[in-house]
């Protein structure tokens, strides 16, 4: 099935605009928040040519077998090059662009989240139960900021890792043990699925030890006394690569939590970083923060990674994906 484009417009009609789309792509960065779809539009003003039916906030939806984006028109660009360029994004747009202040008193992060996304009229997918409780008071902060702030502290004391997807128009936050993709692709609509590892071009792969951290320790007090509550290393990496330490002075509600901080850093920093990239035929499954097997044997590349950005292009019928690649 191709991918198709259909929009909603302010009085709620549908209409499908894919026979007026040129080319399309879309983006995902483990760094921002949402998804990011972008598509040219064929337009003149001759008499008999198909008045635009896009408008700014018009809902856009993207489908192939199943629905990959839904979000809302948000940038037109008119060139006079006889097409009209459009940015849309999913509604995590609204988190990213809302501030807000709130005082939570000791509840969970999954309540907290829960209660955010009511406040900004953010459909809910799924919320996995997150039991950290937080005591906090976030004033004009950014509510993607607030929420991740709030993830952060739960990977610490946790040593679980939560990603947040928007999907079909609600936010999904899993765990990212549960996000793992096999990308496939299709010679022809009417052929079998090939794995699209077979198809990997242009390998790239960086490894480097400067972010690591083999050694770590939590500390409290103030400036006139200093005492070590937690010490964590891993003498393997220290005899490998010699000392790197990380020190942190957690806020004094979280020095209980120090033996867990201490261990779910190590866990987290503790090891070789990579860098990587690849280009393969286009899956819609594959986003940032999802996790994909990769082996590759030109770079080396082999083992479980981390989709850290991933840019999609549908233009003549074909579909690409650039990937940029960390290690778990």
């Amino acid at each position: 099935m191709a991918h198709r484009i259909s929009l909603m417009n302010h009085e709620k009609q549908v209409f499908d605009i894919s026979s007026m789309v040129g080319s399309i792509s879309w983006k995902s960065n483990i760094d921002q928040l949402g998804l990011q779809l972008d598509f040219d539009l064929a337009f003149n003003d001759t008499k008999y040519f198909p008045d635009n039916p896009v408008d700014l906030g018009n809902v856009i939806i993207l489908e192939n077998e199943d629905e990959i984006f839904r979000g809302v028109a948000i940038t037109e660009n008119r060139n006079g090059r006889g097409s009209i360029g459009y940015t849309a994004m999913d509604y995590a747009f609204y988190l990213n662009k809302s501030k807000m202040i709130y005082q939570f008193n000791k509840i969970s992060v999954s309540q907290a989240i829960h209660t955010i996304l009511k406040d900004l009229n953010i459909p809910i997918g799924a919320i996995t139960e997150i039991p950290t409780v937080i005591q906090k008071i976030c004033k004009g902060e950014v509510a993607s900021d607030i929420i991740k702030g709030l993830l952060k502290q739960a990977k610490d004391e946790l040593g679980r890792t939560y990603r947040m997807e928007m999907r079909q128009g609600k936010l999904f936050i899993e765990e990212q043990q549960q996000l793992q993709v096999k990308p496939t692709f299709k010679l022809a609509s009417n052929l079998t699925h090939h794995d699209g590892q077979r198809a990997i071009s242009n390998p790239s792969r960086k490894r480097s030890i400067e972010a690591m951290r083999n050694s770590i320790k939590i500390i409290s007090g103030d400036e006139n006394s200093t005492s070590v509550v937690a010490d964590k290393k891993d003498d393997e990496l220290i005899r490998k690569y010699g000392l790197l330490q990380e020190v942190q002075t957690p806020e004094k509600k979280d020095i209980a939590q120090a033996r867990n901080i201490a261990a779910n850093l190590l866990a987290d920093l503790g090891k070789v970083f990579e860098q990587n990239s690849v280009e393969m035929p286009g899956d819609d499954s594959v986003r940032a923060g999802r996790l994909i097997e990769i082996e590759e044997p030109v770079t080396g590349m082999k083992g479980q990674y981390l989709v850290r950005s991933a840019s999609h292009t549908v233009a003549n019928g074909i579909h690409r994906m650039n990937l940029d690649l960390g290690v778990v």
